[in-house]
């Protein structure tokens, strides 16, 4: 599904939300699930948080759905409540002095190619945590949300040119790691 497509379709179901329609929180769920979650978990990088901080971006999506306004960037909308979430959440964490994170156990598969998926992903996680928190959300938000520079500016509330170099050192260090790694 082309962006432009994904966008009209997440879009109509917002405006679906706002008009009662519940069932549109369930396509909404399956069209932006992965992304909402991506992003959580590069800011916390604690798989139970982020799942808490998706289950809490889709219920306000669902209760503020009738203030709404498409500009054709809902993932702009989007991504914002989930910041201010995410902002809550570490409030939050540094009010109660959390500490300590629990260690998350993987249900390790058998299956030959989902291991090898689990791999790729463990690198990539480990790299992706050798970058400071800004750094690894522009490439979380460009990379697997697929968002524009311009909308990652204005989601972060950063200038553009700051979000660019951001990007492009990320993505220097990046390749630096994994060359010294190999």
């Amino acid at each position: 599904m082309s962006q432009t497509n994904k966008n009209l379709s997440i879009d109509k179901c917002i405006f679906a939300l706002a008009s009662g329609d519940t069932e549109a929180l369930d396509m909404l769920y399956e069209l932006i699930k992965d992304d909402i979650y991506a992003f959580a978990l590069s800011k916390v990088k604690n798989k139970m948080d982020a799942e808490d901080i998706m289950q809490d971006t889709f219920l306000r999506i669902y209760e503020n759905s009738k203030l709404y306004q498409s500009s054709g960037k809902p993932m702009s909308w989007i991504f914002t409540i989930e910041i201010n979430i995410i902002n809550r959440f570490y409030q939050i964490k540094s009010r109660s002095e959390l500490i300590d994170e629990e260690a998350s156990l993987d249900n390790i598969s058998s299956n030959t190619n989902e291991s090898e998926l689990m791999i790729k992903n463990d690198y990539l996680n480990r790299l992706l945590n050798k970058l400071d928190i800004e750094e690894r959300e522009i490439i979380s938000l460009h990379i697997v949300s697929d968002l524009r520079f311009r909308e990652i500016s204005k989601i972060l509330n950063k200038p553009l040119s700051t979000v660019l170099n951001k990007y492009n050192r990320a993505i220097k260090k990046i390749k630096k790691i994994a060359k010294e790694e190999k």
